[in-house]
């Protein structure tokens, strides 16, 4: 056990970050119901977290929204961009840029990750002075139905609010105790009984551990900690796995090709129309990068444009798809 990491630690929360900007432009007389959304995120998914933002202030006119948006660095161009969307839409945002020392010692199972994913184990202090509840959101989502459920939903004291998986090989590599796990890429928080319970400070005692205990990051730690003891809500996502006759307020888009990527379907599609009507700059190519390792996106898309009649592109995606696959496999 690490012994810097006690509750006298977070307690001293200013010390999380190194700095803070707060993009305050909500009504003072507003009299709408209020919610307060957690994000955290590196500086390279600012244009994914933009389109997110952006959708959910569309989409839900009728609350009163607080942002918290937690980083590891930033360029000016996007602390820009949230001051304008803060301004546009009368909402306030406030930035973080954390200290990501205290974070070195966990571990990162994929290398394309970032350490980024564990700043979501400290926000509850961070934002016990702003909020009693809220819920904190992968960036890699777009908003499509009313978050008013989110009000009034009872956690029955727990901390956590979230969708369960079954996955007994996971649970059971795990060693858990109880056969219920979770997704921490959308919760829905309760801040003191969080404080309360120390899942923090539980979770930071998983520092230096071997990574071959874990297939995850934070998601496998906060399911060790929490061991079943959270309040399973209902599925709430858009589209689910493709299923384009589920319906939900959220589309994740938790698969291999991201829209910010490749266009292949209407959810990506409105994806860029919410980057669009946000201030980050439009990406109106939806071709995939040419890399070797997207050669599987090309021969999807070239499926997408032989059903649109777009035969041209079909036979560029094609050229691709074998000049990259080629690459991929020398």
């Amino acid at each position: 056990m690490n012994k810097k990491y006690t509750t006298a630690y977070f307690d001293n929360d200013q010390q999380l970050y190194n700095e803070k900007f707060e993009f305050i432009y909500q009504d003072s007389n507003n009299k709408l119901p209020e919610m307060h959304i957690g994000f955290n995120i590196n500086d390279a998914f600012f244009k994914p977290l933009g389109a997110e933002i952006t959708s959910i202030l569309e989409t839900n006119k009728d609350i009163a929204f607080n942002f918290h948006v937690f980083v590891d660095r930033y360029a000016d161009i996007n602390k820009i961009n949230l001051q304008k969307t803060a301004e546009k839409y009368k909402c306030n945002i406030r930035l973080y840029i954390m200290d990501m020392s205290i974070y070195q010692n966990f571990h990162i199972k994929v290398a394309r990750f970032s350490r980024v994913t564990y700043i979501r184990i400290v926000m509850p202090w961070i934002l016990r002075h702003y909020t009693d509840h809220y819920l904190y959101l992968d960036s890699d989502m777009i908003c499509v139905g009313s978050l008013k459920q989110f009000l009034s939903i009872d956690l029955k004291g727990k901390a956590i609010g979230a969708l369960t998986y079954h996955t007994p090989e996971r649970v059971s590599f795990l060693k858990m105790k109880q056969d219920v796990y979770f997704s921490d890429g959308l919760m829905w928080i309760d801040v003191n009984e969080w404080i309360r319970e120390k899942i923090t400070e539980k979770v930071f005692d998983y520092q230096g551990a071997d990574p071959k205990r874990f297939k995850g990051q934070t998601q496998d730690l906060l399911n060790l900690v929490i061991d079943g003891d959270m309040t399973p809500i209902p599925n709430l996502f858009h589209h689910m796995d493709k299923d384009f006759s589920v319906q939900g307020i959220l589309i994740h888009y938790s698969g291999r090709d991201k829209p910010w990527e490749i266009v292949l379907d209407e959810d990506d599609e409105l994806w860029r129309n919410y980057l669009d009507i946000s201030f980050w700059e439009s990406m109106p190519n939806p071709m995939p990068p040419k890399k070797p390792s997207y050669y599987h996106s090309f021969k999807k898309l070239a499926h997408v444009y032989r059903e649109k009649g777009e035969t041209w592109k079909e036979i560029q995606c094609l050229f691709w798809y074998s000049v990259l696959k080629i690459r991929y496999k020398l």
